[in-house]
């Protein structure tokens, strides 16, 4: 079966559809989730989360814009796997930011152009003050909401988006004069 016609499948609650739909993905939503939690989801925690994918998909099949199966499923993946960090480490004390591992390393050249990314980051993120650099990390490196994080800080929410949507241009355009 194509994808149009499991989604079909879906729609009419056909359960030879979705065990075609997590043989077909399996591995595809594993290795988005694995990629997400940077190594901080145990093979446990990453079965799990792919099953509340398998879930998700089959409870709101109406949800599923024909043509966009793989592209769905990739989106309730990355979202699962950020519940399930959220839900599994929780930071009231940050780590510094030459601690946080940017991606996995797949080759020395992507080792080295990480690195250096990772340094560029770094050097962006130390001209920026405190809370602002604490934000960001929290933000985007354990992907903690924008509430949790002014609930943290003891800050307002407003003032929370407000800098998390400054930092994130500062970084665009940081990284823009660097060739990124």
């Amino acid at each position: 079966m194509n994808d149009t016609e499991l989604l079909q499948g879906l729609k009419k609650h056909d359960e030879s559809a979705i065990e075609e739909i997590i043989e077909r993905y399996t591995p595809y939503v594993s290795t988005i989730i694995y990629n997400m939690s940077k190594g901080k989801l145990s093979s446990p925690d990453i079965e799990e989360t792919a099953a509340d994918v398998f879930f998700t998909i089959w409870s709101a099949p109406d949800k599923i814009a024909e043509g966009s199966l793989k592209g769905f499923i990739a989106s309730v993946a990355k979202n699962k796997a950020k519940e399930k960090i959220r839900q599994i480490k929780p930071k009231d004390n940050i780590m510094d930011i030459d601690d946080v591992v940017l991606a996995d390393e797949y080759s020395l050249s992507d080792s080295i152009d990480n690195k250096v990314l990772q340094q560029d980051l770094t050097d962006a993120l130390d001209q920026f003050g405190e809370p602002d650099k604490e934000i960001v990390i929290r933000y985007y490196y354990y992907y903690q909401t924008a509430p949790k994080i002014a609930e943290i800080l003891d800050m307002k929410l407003e003032a929370v988006k407000s800098k998390i949507k400054r930092a994130r241009t500062k970084l665009k355009s940081f990284l823009k004069e660097r060739g990124y």
